[in-house]
């Protein structure tokens, strides 16, 4: 059942509009004399419409709209003011203190059933649409939670000092990183899902599996990108869906002080020892095509060097004039003296206030740094 408050001083004009809108109707009504009484009795039985009089003695109808709109609870509540005042400055302030609609005195029945009904309507919509929001946001929270667990939650390997950090642009996001150890080998991968939310997190969850599985019965990098790479672009429909990935591999051996390194299309890497080397792509994104083999590029990694991998969405935060963060800013920052959380930590005190706080992209770094 609905349930009306009329607030009006004139008995007989509550008697007329209670009449008016019960004909034919489930409509409960609630009645006020003044503006006060009807605060009071909002906040007691939450109706969900009122009809407010304007002139009134004591406190007017404008003045109680904006008692009435000060709780955020009755934000959503349409209120209808009937007044047969004629100045239209007194109109504007009704709507700025939080009115919704205006009905003349003396008012047509037939006129103020249907804004009733239209605003009621508007009203059960807006419920409707913020109970889905709701659960929304509860789904994206759990979404959010189940994806953390899917980034590791420990890097410690012998011989490595490794940190990590990741935020998403909204509460889930496509960027992930892995490393997991295969016997004198230490296997890391960053990677980015091309778009944001819901689909780019499935996918970010897809490719992790298929990783862990692939690392099972394949050794090399290449190899595991390569098959990655196939079953995405059965998946992704040749690149139908707008979807790709890109993905830097790093493979670093303690007994040959090597590091074998493969990115497909992704954000440069960064090698770091006695200089800061950049690392580009050796192949195209995955999902493209349907075979191809990606680029393996061997090189030292002794202690004391380190590897920095990242998501393009460090590089491509902006300023509010529109400027990027870029690569010589970043690369500025790096050096393999400075302990992986200390650089990590450097490069956010530098990012974010250059951005202002204002992330747009997911983004992810990790440095890994040969301790033995």
């Amino acid at each position: 059942m609905t349930r009306v408050l009329i607030v009006d001083d004139n008995r007989l004009v509550r008697d007329m509009l209670k009449r008016h809108i019960t004909t034919n109707q489930e409509v409960e009504v609630v009645e006020a004399g003044d503006g006060m009484r009807a605060v009071e009795l909002v906040r007691a039985k939450a109706p969900d419409m009122i009809l407010m009089d304007l002139m009134m003695p004591g406190m007017d109808g404008i003045e109680a709209i904006r008692r009435i709109r000060e709780d955020p609870r009755n934000a959503a509540i349409p209120i209808i003011f009937l007044s047969s005042e004629t100045d239209r400055g007194r109109w504007v302030e009704a709507f700025e203190a939080g009115a919704n609609d205006f009905v003349q005195k003396p008012y047509e029945k037939r006129e103020l059933l249907a804004r009733m009904g239209t605003h009621l309507k508007l009203a059960g919509l807006t419920r409707e649409l913020r109970v889905k929001n709701a659960l929304l946001e509860r789904e994206q929270y759990l979404a959010g939670h189940v994806q953390s667990q899917l980034l590791p939650r420990k890097l410690d390997f012998a011989g490595f000092d490794i940190s990590a950090v990741y935020q998403a642009q909204e509460q889930i996001g496509g960027d992930f990183y892995d490393a997991w150890e295969d016997g004198d080998t230490v296997n890391i991968v960053m990677a980015d899902i091309c778009g944001h939310g819901a689909s780019a997190a499935l996918l970010m969850a897809v490719c992790k599996g298929l990783l862990y599985s692939l690392a099972k019965t394949l050794a090399s990098p290449g190899d595991m990108v390569a098959e990655m790479n196939r079953m995405l672009y059965a998946m992704l429909d040749g690149g139908d869906l707008d979807m790709y990935v890109t993905l830097a591999f790093a493979s670093a051996n303690r007994a040959t002080n090597t590091l074998d390194f493969l990115s497909a299309g992704h954000a440069p890497a960064y090698l770091l020892g006695e200089s800061v080397a950049t690392l580009g792509p050796t192949g195209p994104a995955l999902g493209f095509h349907r075979e191809f083999a990606w680029e393996t590029v061997t090189m030292p990694f002794v202690p004391g060097q380190a590897i920095f991998l990242l998501t393009d969405g460090v590089i491509e935060l902006r300023a509010p004039d529109g400027e990027f963060f870029g690569e010589t800013r970043l690369a500025a920052l790096l050096s393999k003296d400075l302990p992986p959380r200390e650089l990590i930590g450097a490069i956010i005190d530098q990012a974010l206030p250059f951005c202002k706080g204002r992330i747009t992209d997911d983004l992810a770094m990790l440095a890994a740094r040969r301790t033995a």
